[in-house]
């Protein structure tokens, strides 16, 4: 078994001659958040978890490299990338495949282009051009190709193969084929049938999957519930440095915020204490570590203050803090009900005298003014918080 980095090198080792534009180190970038593969090209690479770290089977990342550079290229056999061709000139692909991502990447540049150098029609919001596969204003194919020619999918370039045709950018035959093959394997991963490890039912989606150190485990919340434990406070006051030399297993309990029944899979400990707080999915303990949505959760707070420091203290972590005050400000000057992210609707920055805040969630019509909060305000909304969801 070999590392994502050696595959790398892999990769480009059998990719030296290769004449289709390809980006092997583009390879490390793939997140495992949906399923165990990773695409080069449209060849998917399974990768195995083991001690935590992914790892890759060096014959079939060879094969994978080999295979792409096996296939035929002419530069100049290019096809119409609309749907339907010519006959639906209008028609911007939707969602997330790799037409829409092409699409959204002319866009960007051309918004980039029109900021800085100013729209040649001058409209200060240009939209003219910005739907279909039309040269949107302001933007030309060098700028574009100055601006995305590292930008990938599935580790190929597909923006230097472009050619603009006087009404729609062009793309080689070859690579199309790649990148529709690429989409419906990344399609028939996302939506593959996952079945609970313990009684065989069915998932809808990905909810029942746990990252866990040797990979991902499926389970339901019924299955789950019977055969994990419950977290009762065990290692209240214990630091993590003990528990990650001597264990228990993180593994072995349910996560102690999710609302449903679900595999932990990690210890969540306070790095400024170095006090273990609980078990968590490896979901949450996403969150707690970004500090944007976690106190959204039911518990979160709970949670946080079992470090025996913080609750000395009186205080929630550093990054957790600004998201209590975000919460707070939705809650109070935000739209009632809005189920946006807060962090999406309420913006908070640190100043010497303060905080500075502004609250404007999506469909609200106007940008409410720049608030002020003094450090005591803060203070009080913040023991507020830690009174009311604490205990």
């Amino acid at each position: 078994m070999i590392t994502q980095k050696l595959a790398v090198q892999y990769l480009a080792d059998e990719t030296v001659d290769c004449p289709i534009p390809m980006a092997p180190e583009h390879f490390m970038r793939k997140r495992f958040t949906e399923h165990d593969f990773v695409h080069f090209g449209d060849v998917g690479v399974r990768a195995y978890k083991h001690a935590n770290r992914w790892r890759f089977i060096e014959p079939e990342v060879r094969s994978a490299g080999r295979t792409i550079a096996a296939m035929p290229w002419d530069p100049e056999d290019l096809i119409d990338p609309r749907p339907g061709g010519r006959t639906q000139a209008n028609m911007a692909p939707r969602g997330t495949g790799w037409r829409a991502q092409i699409l959204g990447v002319i866009r960007a540049a051309a918004d980039a282009a029109c900021k800085e150098n100013g729209c040649p029609c001058g409209q200060p919001f240009c939209r003219r051009d910005a739907s279909g596969w039309a040269l949107p204003c302001g933007l030309t194919s060098v700028g574009l190709l100055e601006r995305w020619s590292c930008w990938s999918i599935a580790c190929t370039l597909p923006i230097p193969t472009l050619v603009w045709s006087d009404e729609t950018w062009l793309i080689p035959r070859t690579l199309s084929v790649i990148l529709d093959r690429w989409e419906e394997s990344e399609t028939r991963l996302r939506t593959a049938v996952q079945a609970c490890s313990g009684c065989g039912a069915h998932s809808k989606d990905s909810s029942w999957r746990t990252s866990t150190t040797g990979g991902w485990k499926v389970l339901c919340p019924v299955c789950a519930a019977a055969s994990l434990r419950s977290y009762r406070q065990e290692l209240a006051g214990v630091a993590y440095a003990r528990v990650r030399e001597r264990g228990p297993r993180a593994e072995d309990f349910l996560c102690a915020v999710c609302d449903l029944p679900r595999p932990a899979a990690v210890w969540d400990h306070c790095h400024e204490h170095g006090l273990i707080r609980g078990p968590l999915c490896g979901s949450c303990n996403t969150m707690e570590g970004q500090g944007k949505e976690f106190l959204a959760r039911n518990g979160s707070v709970q949670h946080l203050l079992r470090c025996n420091g913080c609750r000395s203290a009186g205080t929630l972590p550093a990054h957790h803090r600004i998201a209590a005050l975000r919460r707070h400000l939705h809650r109070e000057h935000g739209i009632q009900d809005c189920d946006w992210p807060m962090h999406g609707c309420v913006s908070v920055v640190e100043t010497d005298s303060g905080y500075e805040h502004r609250v404007r969630c999506p469909g609200q019509g106007r940008s409410t003014p720049a608030m002020r909060l003094t450090p005591s305000e803060a203070e009080h909304i913040l023991s507020h918080v830690m009174n009311e969801d604490g205990n």
